[in-house]
């Protein structure tokens, strides 16, 4: 039997917490969770901590509570007051209640809000170097292997400093992988894509989809149900946890399970905001950002991926892979639009997709 939707979430939630409180590393450190080092670095005992605010720090998501960037939001919350002792509060505004997914970006750059979570391929150009972590086929096997990787490239290559300056940069990390899915055709072939309309947002995915004919498309995901129920698009690349978010169980009964994208999150901060804090404020978030950020729920993506595919099949969809000689056709496909994109892009490209390669060693 299918276990209960927040039952799950509330386990791998409570998981990735212990885990990032009690780890390895940085998280070890300053992870959620440590009372003890919240005690001594805010300077009092949990009696002394604040009832009311200093500081309170607003932030957009355009996912819905329930989600995992909504959990996620809410844990760092939780984590950034407890490190404050009750002087940091975040107010969380998820669901896309003050601003869409194609509007966080400006309004945490421009001091609208205070910090935003959401997808850099929404934003055509502003992440020329992040578009390279979108590319279909990179030879990650799991959403912490590519999280990890890009948080890596970010923290200690300046391949990715440039596009990210404006910002102070909490989290980097992505999605899980991406099938194709389609209403009610069966992919026996790459060349059955041809002529399908199908949702994509990333511009390397777009281009891929392109070589096939198919026609992609970047639909908003709060449209992507209606649009595949009404036949409006036959299909989509969209994530496994994007697949729940919006029932697309329901409309979209073929997946083909191909892993075909990670698509990458920003979680980002006004950098002004940041630098007006008091040091001591600076220093906590510090503390919740970069690896120690990426700790917290950092296998929540991966681990829910098996709950999703269980509500397909439960719902009467079909999870298949094609033959291997079509992957193979879909992956040299890929590697064109790779090879493609660095030339677009030069030496820089090449030093990502290098760098790539290199940490999936790693990780």
């Amino acid at each position: 039997m299918k276990k209960n939707k927040l039952l799950i979430l509330a386990m791998i939630f409570a998981l990735s917490v212990t885990l990032a409180a009690c780890g390895g590393g940085d998280a070890a450190q300053s992870g959620a969770g440590d009372e003890t080092a919240t005690q001594e670095e805010s300077g009092g005992d949990a009696a002394a901590a604040v009832t009311t605010p200093e500081v309170t720090l607003v932030l957009t998501n355009h996912d819905t509570d329930p989600s995992l960037p909504g959990q996620y939001c809410f844990a760092w919350a939780d984590w950034v007051k407890e490190r404050s002792n009750g002087r940091i509060e975040v107010q969380i505004n998820n669901g896309g209640s003050i601003a869409k997914a194609t509007e966080s970006l400006s309004m945490v750059k421009e001091g609208v809000v205070d910090l935003a979570w959401g997808l850099q391929t929404f934003y055509p150009g502003e992440f020329p170097m992040t578009d390279g972590l979108t590319l279909p086929y990179l030879p990650f096997t799991s959403a912490e292997q590519a999280s990890r990787t890009i948080m890596d490239i970010f923290e200690n290559t300046d391949l990715l400093t440039d596009e990210y300056a404006p910002y102070k940069v909490i989290l980097l990390r992505t999605n899980c992988d991406a099938p194709i899915i389609t209403t009610s055709k069966k992919l026996n072939t790459a060349a059955d894509l041809n002529g399908l309309a199908l949702r994509a947002t990333a511009t390397p995915i777009s281009s891929w989809l392109s070589a096939f004919g198919a026609n992609a498309q970047g639909v908003p995901i709060n449209e992507l149900y209606s649009v595949l129920q009404n036949g409006a698009l036959q299909g989509a690349i969209i994530d496994w946890h994007g697949v729940d978010t919006v029932k697309l169980y329901e409309v979209a009964k073929e997946y083909a399970d191909e892993k075909v994208q990670y698509n990458t999150y920003y979680f980002l901060m006004n950098k002004a905001r940041y630098d007006g804090l008091p040091d001591d404020l600076k220093a906590v978030i510090d503390e919740c950002s970069g690896q120690a950020a990426l700790e917290l729920m950092v296998d929540a993506w991966d681990n829910f991926t098996d709950y999703v595919k269980t509500e397909v099949t439960d719902t009467g969809g079909e999870i298949y892979t094609l033959p291997e000689a079509e992957h193979q056709k879909l992956f040299d496909a890929a590697n064109d639009i790779r090879l493609k994109w660095i030339s677009d892009n030069g030496d820089k490209a090449q030093q990502v997709y290098d760098k790539v390669v290199e940490l999936v060693q790693v990780y």
